[in-house]
């Protein structure tokens, strides 16, 4: 019994079958890769640690007052920077009007200070 299992396990593994494949069209290496005006320039959004807000160096008291003059569309593309000592609920409440914008393309920026 035992060697018919083997040869049976042998005949399944060297059998030829199809690999599976995706079609997908890769980049060749002489082509170059988009630069960053060509793929969408990246809005900075700042969350101080008084609570107030600065989206491309535009100031904002509050984020109701950010909501209201901000003029985010889907298709930004935002990076997110919190200090260190502002609140998190605040960053909060900001990623949750952000999914309710329907905007997803964001990056919330951390320092790599340690001490």
């Amino acid at each position: 019994d035992d060697v018919i299992f083997i040869v049976l396990v042998f005949f399944l593994l060297t059998a030829n079958t199809p690999l599976l494949s995706l079609p997908m069209q890769l980049p060749s290496s002489s082509e170059e890769a988009p630069t960053l005006a060509e793929a969408g320039e990246r809005r900075q959004l700042l969350l101080r640690a008084d609570g107030t807000w600065q989206l491309d160096g535009r100031p904002f008291t509050s984020l109701e007052q950010l909501r209201d003059a901000a003029e985010l569309s889907r298709t930004d593309r935002l990076d997110i920077a919190a200090d260190r000592n502002a609140s998190a609920d605040g960053l909060v409440r900001l990623l949750a009007w952000l999914a309710s914008v329907g905007l997803t393309d964001t990056r919330l920026l951390m320092d790599s200070d340690n001490d």
